[in-house]
């Protein structure tokens, strides 16, 4: 009986202790296996973040792989036949594909495939500043949409190099009275958005409806006026001055190919030979003779015609300035010729020139005088201005000649694919004319058609007289070697997208990037991809 009850006291007591013991076990077991299990979570996480890290890295290759695509084409002058979408097979057997995009698209919307000819815009660098040509400049500056003369004054008055405000602008005292004060350039433009501290500039007039300057349209850029910036709902990105303006464009001048003839050499007996030598004794006699005594048109546009009688009568000036400077010994050699002092054809060299080609249309149908073998003789071009003949010509001696011994020409404008509103900044070129020529472009690149090859298509195409041709063609051209686009990575099959922002210039004998932006990682949605 007492060991009966001894028994049961000791049971009593011990029962919470088992309890508690196996409770106590539980505890630690489920921790552990809370442990394990965050732990393998992590592993997992950790694994599925280096994996997707790793794809990333190969998708950004993919973008890259397209900008050395589109370095290879430029460099080899074909940009117009490179395939701006290509598809790879991966060493692991996936399959990617790269793109080249002019922008990046919403989902719905049609991609732009290929590059931007930065030679499509309006080249804020090249507007000359000196007083006698900015009215001039102004007048292109206004030619685009929501520019003001007071704007316009103020962008040539920050980018030159005095203090003097003009008509219209603002210098160094506006800009020191404003909070924070600040001063102008003096210089050109950093980059576009430099734009943005010009007094009269805003940021939806600069960017329109891309307000982040990112060339993607982000969701608040298409909800109407639900946020900022206000925008028309339409799913397509409306750029403002931005896409229309650029400070880079150029073009190689073709002076550094072999056999290519320096038409403005001052080297007058070298240019003879080497005119003679390819086109002919007559041929040598004109250029020469109207390099040294000038040439005139009988097709030229009268003093009255045109919105920039201003230019043309500086232009006169200058020619007769530079005619006084040669008989006085004062012109400036260019392209590294020394004066000549011999005869050529009957034609006595001596002195410098007084007359430069501005541009290749020069050489048609033309007329001078000039004293050959002790005779007054009126020389006439060899080359007819008629629109056949200039069509036919024009190709050829864009690749003969060279205008310049610069290896690179800037600013010039690529009448074959820019916007109307950069067309209509010609001078000369009425809004009107802008947009007929814009309907009638051959829509390509250098080498698409044989029209695309040159301006010549202008006057071929009935959009301009021979005199208006001549009269903008040093600011019109059918090349441009910088490009600028988006570079975009994707393997088939997963929703990311690589995409790179980036400016190529290959003007220049050794292509070289400008700009090379990563964007945040997109989704093949957003890009319209499948």
């Amino acid at each position: 009986s007492d060991v009966r009850k001894v028994g049961r006291e000791n049971s009593a007591g011990e029962c919470p202790r088992g309890g508690f013991s196996l409770l106590l076990v539980l505890v630690v077991t489920a921790l552990l296996s809370f442990a394990v299990y965050s732990f393998s979570h992590l592993m997992v996480l950790e694994a599925t973040a280096a994996s997707e890290t790793l794809q990333q890295v190969r998708r950004r290759r993919l973008a890259v792989s397209g900008i050395e695509l589109a370095t290879a084409a430029v460099r080899q002058r074909s940009t117009g036949r490179t395939a701006p979408q290509l598809e790879l097979q991966l060493d692991d057997g996936q399959s990617a594909q790269v793109l080249l995009l002019q922008t990046l698209p919403t989902a719905g919307a049609v991609r732009q495939p290929g590059l931007v000819n930065e030679s499509s815009r309006l080249n804020l660098a090249t507007l000359p500043l000196q007083l006698s040509r900015r009215q001039q400049s102004r007048n292109r500056l206004l030619a685009l949409p929501g520019v003001t003369q007071p704007l316009a004054d103020a962008i040539l008055d920050w980018m030159d190099e005095d203090n003097d405000p003009s008509e219209f602008g603002a210098e160094a005292s506006w800009y020191l009275s404003q909070s924070p004060p600040r001063l102008p350039r003096n210089g050109v433009f950093q980059d576009l958005h430099e734009l943005l501290q010009v007094r009269g500039m805003t940021s939806e007039l600069l960017y329109g409806e891309d307000h982040n300057a990112n060339g993607v349209l982000d969701p608040e850029e298409n909800d109407g006026t639900l946020t900022f910036p206000s925008d028309n709902r339409d799913g397509v990105l409306q750029g403002g001055l931005y896409s229309m303006l650029t400070l880079v464009s150029a073009e190689a001048s073709g002076a550094d190919q072999s056999g290519c003839i320096h038409i403005n050499d001052n080297d007058l007996a070298g240019l003879y030979d080497r005119l003679q030598t390819r086109f002919g004794s007559e041929a040598a006699l004109f250029v020469v003779a109207g390099r040294m005594n000038g040439i005139n048109w009988l097709d030229d546009l009268r003093p009255d015609e045109g919105e920039d009688m201003e230019t043309r009568r500086l232009e006169r000036l200058e020619q007769a300035e530079a005619r006084l400077n040669a008989q006085l010994g004062l012109n400036k050699t260019e392209g590294g010729g020394q004066a000549s002092s011999s005869s050529r054809g009957g034609l006595l060299l001596t002195g410098r020139p007084v007359f430069s080609f501005r541009s290749l249309v020069d050489l048609f149908g033309g007329e001078g005088r000039a004293t050959v073998s002790g005779e007054d003789r009126l020389l006439r071009s060899p080359w007819p201005s008629d629109p056949a003949t200039v069509s036919r010509l024009l190709p050829e001696f864009e690749r003969a000649f060279a205008l310049t011994a610069e290896p690179v020409i800037r600013g010039r404008i690529n009448v074959n694919c820019a916007a109307a509103e950069v067309l209509a900044t010609i001078p000369g070129i009425s809004e009107s004319a802008a947009r007929s020529i814009r309907s009638l472009q051959p829509r390509g690149q250098r080498g698409l058609t044989p029209e695309a090859g040159s301006v010549a298509w202008l006057l071929s195409r009935g959009l301009v007289t021979m005199g208006e041709l001549r009269a903008i063609a040093p600011l019109v051209t059918t090349g441009g070697d910088v490009f600028s686009g988006f570079a975009a990575g994707q393997i088939l099959g997963q929703r990311p997208v690589a995409v790179i922002r980036f400016t190529l210039d290959a003007a220049s004998q050794t292509p070289q990037l400008l700009q090379l932006d990563d964007l945040p990682v997109m989704s093949a949605d957003m890009l319209g991809l499948q």
